[in-house]
Order: C-alpha cells, then sequence, then structure tokens
C-alpha cells in the first residue's frame, strides 16, 4: 500500500510540521492544502482505495 500526498500552495515551497507534531504550515506562509490518495499495489490494475471520497464532484 502506498499513500501519496500532495500538497499545494500559494507562496510556500515547503511543509514545515509544527511542535504539536500534526499541524503543518507553509516555510513562506500563504495558504496550504493538503490532499491524500492511498493505493494499493498489485500485479496487475492499482487499487485506488480513496477514489470514491468525491474530491473531483
Amino acid at each position: 500500500m502506498v499513500a501519496i500526498e500532495t500538497f499545494i500552495s500559494t507562496h510556500s515551497t515547503y511543509a514545515v510540521t509544527s511542535r504539536d507534531g500534526w499541524t503543518m504550515t507553509g516555510n513562506k506562509g500563504g495558504h496550504m492544502a493538503q490532499h491524500e490518495h492511498t493505493i494499493v499495489v498489485t500485479d496487475h490494475k492499482p487499487i485506488i482505495l480513496t477514489e470514491k471520497n468525491e474530491i473531483w464532484e
């Protein structure tokens, strides 16, 4: 299983984890969003577990 996590930012080039170990902010400020897809790697077609999360609808 593989998790692909993308970060999209208006100004920053890196995501920085805060001291709480959970909160992430951008290194240069601005707005930042994160999205994840979890994929099962098989011998044939991959199975995208998060495909039905309606993010694109």
